[in-house]
Parts: C-alpha cells; structure tokens; sequence
C-alpha cells in the first residue's frame, strides 16, 4: 500500500515517511475494505454468489485497487456464467497490477482456448436473442434459444431465471421448478431464482425440497460369493459347498444357442433400433429448429427493411411536398413581380388580372407589404371589373357566378357601397334570404347614411326593385304596370340593371343612354 498523496510505501506508523501525511482514515478504509473481501470469501465459498457479489462489490467502493477482491468478482461473475462481466473486472485488475497478478493467468486461459471463448459469445448473442423474442411474443422460439444457451453453457444464472419464467407464464410449473432447481445449485441466495420458486411453490401447493440426495451404497457382506456355489454358515464359520456338476446334452447346447440368439435379436430391436430412430428424429427436429430460427432471423431483416422504405418514403412525400410549397410560394412572387411591373407601366388593368394570381397567405412581411401597396393601386380596377361582370351576370339571371364576381369585388374594395348593394340584391333575386339579409345589413353598419335604401330589402318588399330580367316591372319609381316597359320606361323588353348612381345597363353589360 502507498501514500495517496506521494507514492511512498507505507509502514506500520500512522504517518507517511515520505510526506509526514496522516494515514490513519487511509488505513482504515483498506482495512474495511479487507474485511469485506473475507466476508465475500466466506460467502463465495457456500456458494452464496449473491452475497459475494455485494461484499465485494462494496469493498472495491472502499478500495477499488484491492486486487484481490476484484479478481475474486472476476470468479464469481465466471462461476454464474456472466464471462463478459469477470473478464472486464480482471481487465481492470490487470491494469492496476500488471505484475505478479493472477487475472493475467484467468485472461490467459480463458483467451487460449478460443472455441470456449467463441461458444460463450454466441451464448450471450442467443440470450440476447431470446429477450427480443420474449418482447416479441415469439415465446416458442425463445425457449428454443434458451435451451441452446444451456447446453452451451449450463452455469447462465440469468438463462435458467429467464426460461423459468417462460415455463411459468404457460403453468408448466414442474419444468419450472427443475430449472430452479439447478440455479439455487448454482447460488444458493439469489433472490430472483428464491421469488420464482416461491411462485411455483404457490401455484403447486408443493414444497421444494433443495437438499442434494446422494444415493447410499450399503455392504451387503465382506464374503465374497462365488458362482456356482452355495454358502452358508455353522455357527462362526462359513462352509463352501460346491454345486452339482451336471454335463448338458448337444440338444440342450443347441437351444441355448438359440435361445441367446433369440434374446440378442430381441435387443436388438428393442434397444438398438429405437435409439436410432430417436436420433434420427433428434438431427430431423435439430434441422427444422435451426430452419426455424433461420427464418425468423430473414423475417426480422426484412420486416426492418421494409420499415426503412417507409420512413424513405415519407421523407421523400415531405420533400415533394415541401417543393410544391416552394413552387406555389415562388408562382406567387413571380406574379406579384409582374403586377408590380404592369402598375409601374400604368396598365392597372393587367396588373389587376395578375394580381389575382398571388395568394396573400403565402407571402413574406416584405411581400405582403408590396401586394398591399400594389393592390392599393388597383383595387378601383378590380372592383369594376368584378362589378360589371357581376351586373352582367344578374341580367343573364346566373345568380351563383354573380355573387362569386361581386364578392370579389367587395374583397377588392370594401370601401364601395355598390359592392354590398349588388351582393346583397344578387342573394335577394336568387331566393337567398338569409345571406341577402347579412349583406344589406353588413352596408348598412358601413354606410348608415344608405340605410332608408337598403331597409325595405332585408324587411323583404320589392317596391323599390330597380332589376328585372323579364320586363315586367318598372324602375325605381314604382309606376310600373307590368306591360313590358322597362325601367327607361321605352317599353323595351331588354333585361336592364340600374346601379345605385344611375347608370344603365342592357343584358350585355353595356352602359344604355
């Protein structure tokens, strides 16, 4: 042992030589350490690795570089079949003592005999193998995989506990126990296997009895008996009589003869040819397994495969998608551009019509504030052709397209009452009460001074209907008599519209007078 502080060897003082140090809490920690390390020997030696595991696992917590204790873990782990789990502890012994350490001859022995070595890592593998079945609900091929995990190396703790309990979700409960059976053999104290078999001895009724039974050998006599003869005894001693020697006949010889024939045959028949039909059918079920696990190994790989092209897929739809975002978004812009080009020519009219192909929604800060300004710009010229192709569609009586148009031109100028007026007049004419009613009543919150014009249409007169598609009615002053005189009072059966300023229109659209 040496100093912490320096590195010098330590004595029997309570002072380092090297750096006058106190070393007594030093000492102290190495000799509890120690005392944990014999406790953990004591355990490991009735076979209690559990215990041993925790006692030394706490002296290394005191002093991780007692040696002894770590490779003592190293042998426990190994005896409990966790190979993986002693070779890194004598690794990290190796480190911290390269010299005159036995967990160089452990590392040596177990790396000379590279098949054993091998063997241990595709037990582990399968083991492995075997939880993902278990997650899986595959619980036949996990059996499988664990049965071979055991045979392969029989002194897997976790292979038996595993196993076990696979036998006790299917009530196969004396399996069960078996296999516990042979983990208490292993480690006496673990209270994993302990649990399990207390459930086994719940659902039984049964108690498990865990004392090893040995059979007895009993001498039967120190006089030896020899074949063909008698013996008895005459008080203390033992008298010999010889048998009867009687010589057999050449038929009696030739029955025998038979006889011993007749009995081999039947050995043979009874022992020898269903031992071979047995292992014929072992290499047969041996093949089908390995067939088996062949095949859920190939599903597996591609089941992910096709879990791969999928998650490809919805990247590659998210691309798509995301492009056809950026190519509407970039349409956009591109038509905003050429709106702004035509309104810094002075052809609102086009700018107009190119503007309608810009969805707002998608635009920038930036671009929303030029598809303002531009739409600021041209909105007079929008409204009036939404208008007048809305006025023309009221004359032909194709209600719907009318109020597509004019509720485009309300959108393009909310600030215009003849927008409302002919909306709302377009929903009267087409029997649409409800949404006539929201119109004019929507007017009449902007403009309140054309209330007096737009009452008596939500109240549902039509005195003052200026509109008609069939030349029975007058104009707006009410003197109509139904004989075809139109509201220019020519008496033209022409289908007219009259705006709110005053101005005429035939069923074409175009200005009358």
């Amino acid at each position: 042992m040496r100093c912490i502080y320096c590195g010098t060897p330590l004595s029997g003082i309570d002072y380092c030589t090297g750096c006058g140090a106190d070393i007594t809490v030093l000492k102290r920690i190495v000799r509890i350490s120690n005392l944990l390390y014999n406790e953990g020997l004591e355990k490991a030696t009735v076979r209690d690795l559990s215990g041993a595991v925790a006692c030394l696992k706490r002296s290394l917590k005191f002093n991780k570089e007692n040696i002894d204790a770590r490779n003592l873990l190293g042998l426990v782990y190994f005896e409990s079949g966790e190979v993986v789990a002693a070779l890194s502890e004598w690794v990290i012994s190796k480190n911290f003592q390269p010299a005159d350490n036995p967990a160089n001859e452990y590392i040596e022995k177990l790396q000379a005999n590279k098949n054993r070595l091998d063997t241990i890592n595709l037990t582990i593998r399968k083991y492995n193998q075997s939880l993902i079945y278990c997650r899986e609900d595959n619980e036949d091929m996990a059996i499988i995989q664990l049965k071979k995990v055991l045979t392969q190396n029989p002194k897997l703790i976790k292979g038996y506990q595993l196993l076990a309990l696979l036998y006790l979700k299917r009530r196969e409960y004396e399996r069960a126990r078996k296999l516990l059976k042979k983990a208490i053999r292993i480690d006496a104290t673990n209270t994993t296997t302990l649990r399990y078999l207390r459930e086994v001895e719940l659902a039984t009724g049964i108690t498990t009895s865990l004392d090893v039974k040995h059979k007895k050998r009993y001498e039967k006599g120190s006089e030896s008996k020899m074949p063909g003869t008698i013996t008895y005894k005459n008080g203390n001693e033992v008298l010999i009589q010889p048998a009867t020697f009687r010589e057999s006949s050449t038929a009696a010889t030739f029955f025998n003869i038979f006889l011993g024939l007749i009995l081999g045959a039947a050995i043979i028949w009874f022992l020898a040819i269903p031992a071979n039909t047995q292992n014929v059918h072992d290499q047969i079920n041996q093949q089908v397994t390995d067939a088996n696990t062949k095949l859920a190994s190939e599903t597996s790989k591609v089941q992910s495969l096709e879990d791969e092209i999928e998650q490809y897929q919805s990247q590659v739809d998210e691309v798509n998608a995301a492009r056809e975002a950026a190519d509407q978004k970039a349409q956009g812009y591109e038509a905003l551009v050429q709106a702004a080009d035509y309104l810094i020519q002075g052809d609102q009219a086009s700018a107009a019509s190119a503007l309608e192909k810009v969805d707002q929604e998608n635009l920038e800060t930036a671009a929303q504030s030029l598809y303002t300004h531009v739409n600021d710009q041209v909105k007079s010229v929008l409204f009036q052709q939404y208008y007048v192709n809305g006025g023309n569609y009221i004359v032909s009586g194709d209600y719907d397209r009318a109020i597509e148009e004019l509720t485009k031109a309300v959108q393009a100028d909310p600030d215009q009452y003849d927008g409302y007026y002919m909306l709302g007049m377009a929903y009267y004419y087409k029997g649409d009460t409800e949404n006539a009613n929201k119109t004019f009543q929507n007017a009449i919150e902007r403009f309140p001074d054309r209330a007096s014009e737009l009452q008596q249409y939500i109240s549902g007169d039509m005195t003052g209907a200026t509109i008609d598609t069939t030349g029975d009615q007058t104009g707006t002053d009410g003197t109509g008599t139904g004989d075809g005189t139109g509201t220019d009072g020519t008496g033209s059966s022409d289908p007219v519209v009259t705006d709110p300023t005053g101005v005429q229109y035939d069923q074409y659209g175009n200005i009358i007078g």
